[in-house]
C-alpha cells in the first residue's frame, strides 16, 4: 500500500471479535475506534487510544502529536479537534509498532534514522496487515530543536529500551516525554546496568528542567527518575544478588475479565500476549510463566536470547529495576 497524503484510517473489522476493555471499565470491539483526552498542562494533552499514550503539545502556529499509538479510526482527526492550530507532524519517541502504527496520516514523521528501518513492523494480530511505510520522514539526532513558535521541544537520544531511542523535553511546561525509556513504575534495564547507570545520570543532569515524565504507559512524578539512580547505585555497589529470580506482573497491563460472550477481553493499553507465551512455552520456561500466573510475557520473552536467562528485580523507594545478572558490568 503506498502513501499518500490525507489518507483514510485502515479497515479494522478484522478485529470485531476482539474486546478491549476501557479504563472506566467499558468494553467494545477492536475494530471500533476509541479516543480519549485529558489536559494535563496549558495546551498538552494526553491521548489514549489503543497500546501506549500519544501526546499533544500546542504551539503559536501548530500542534504535534508526540507518537501514533495502534488504534483502530484516525488518530490524527482527534487530535485535531483538542485546538484550532493546525496539526501536520508526529514525533516518534522510538520505532516500537505500538508507538508509530498509525504514522501513515500524518503528513510528516520526525524519527532518528536508527529507527527507520523498523518503524512499520507489525506484531501478533497485526501482522498480515499492509500498513503504508513510505510517508515523509525528517531524522532526528541528539542536541535538535523542534521550534513550535513560543515553545521548543529538545531532542535527546538516550537509548535503552529500543535502540534509536528520542525524548522530547519541554523546558517550558517542565515535562520530559520519554516514551518507553522511563516507564514510572519500573526500569527495565536491557543493557548492562553499569550502562543504564550512565544513561540515568544523563537524565539527572536535566533534572531541574522537569517535574513530570510523560511515558508510553502514562504520567509519572519526575522524582522516579532520582529513584532509579539510587537503585542501580545500589547494584553496581555489590547487591546485584538481592533481587529476587522472578519478575512480579505489571497489573495495568490486564483486565478485569478475561472473556465476554465467548469474545477475549484484553486490556486496552495492553497488547495481546498470546503469541509471547505460547513461543515461552515452547522454549521450556511454562514453569517461569506458571510461578507468575502467566502474565510476565515482556519479562520473560528475553529468556528467549542466548544470553538472557538470568532475569532479576530488585525494589526500593518504590522503585522496581529489572535486569540481568550476568549484565551487570560493560563487557
Amino acid at each position: 500500500m503506498r502513501w499518500k497524503k490525507n489518507m483514510d484510517a485502515l479497515d479494522f473489522s478484522k478485529f470485531k471479535d476482539i474486546l478491549l476493555e476501557d479504563e472506566d471499565g467499558g468494553i467494545q470491539p477492536m475494530s471500533q475506534p476509541y479516543f480519549k483526552a485529558k489536559e494535563i498542562a496549558p495546551g498538552t494533552w494526553q491521548v489514549l487510544s489503543h497500546g501506549d499514550y500519544t501526546y499533544v503539545v500546542e504551539g503559536d502556529d501548530e500542534i504535534v502529536a508526540i507518537d501514533s499509538g495502534m488504534g483502530a479510526g484516525n488518530i490524527r482527526e482527534f487530535c485535531q479537534t483538542l485546538s484550532d492550530k493546525p496539526l501536520y507532524r508526529v514525533l516518534n519517541t522510538h520505532n516500537h509498532f505500538d508507538h508509530t502504527m498509525n504514522n501513515y496520516l500524518f503528513d510528516v514523521v520526525y524519527m532518528s534514522e536508527k529507527c527507520y528501518e523498523g518503524r512499520c513492523r507489525a506484531f501478533g494480530d497485526y501482522a498480515d496487515m499492509d500498513f503504508p511505510d513510505d510517508y515523509p520522514v525528517v531524522f532526528l539526532e541528539d542536541g535538535d530543536v523542534i521550534n513550535l513558535k513560543g515553545r521548543e521541544l529538545e531532542v535527546y537520544n538516550i537509548e535503552e529500551h529500543c535502540s534509536g531511542s528520542l525524548q522530547f523535553l519541554d523546558r517550558k511546561a517542565r515535562i520530559l516525554f520519554c516514551g518507553d525509556e522511563l516507564n514510572g513504575n519500573f526500569f527495565d534495564s536491557r543493557i548492562s546496568v553499569e550502562h543504564s547507570f550512565r544513561n540515568v545520570k544523563r537524565w539527572m543532569s536535566l533534572r531541574d528542567s522537569y517535574d513530570l515524565l510523560c511515558a508510553g504507559n502514562g504520567i509519572h512524578d519526575a522524582s522516579y527518575v532520582d529513584r532509579y539512580y539510587e537503585t542501580l547505585k545500589y547494584i553496581l555497589d555489590g547487591h546485584e544478588h538481592e533481587g529476587i529470580e522472578f519478575f512480579v506482573p505489571y497489573e495495568d497491563r490486564r483486565a478485569s475479565i478475561s472473556s465476554k460472550d465467548g469474545k477475549p477481553v484484553f486490556a486496552r493499553r495492553s497488547p495481546n500476549m498470546d503469541p509471547l507465551t505460547d513461543a515461552l512455552k515452547a522454549a521450556g520456561f511454562e514453569k517461569h510463566l506458571e510461578l507468575n500466573n502467566g502474565r510476565a510475557c515482556f519479562c520473560f520473552s528475553r529468556k528467549l536470547s542466548p544470553d538472557g536467562i538470568f532475569d532479576r528485580q530488585i525494589e526500593m523507594n518504590g522503585c522496581r529495576v529489572c535486569y540481568y545478572l550476568n549484565r551487570i558490568w560493560d563487557k
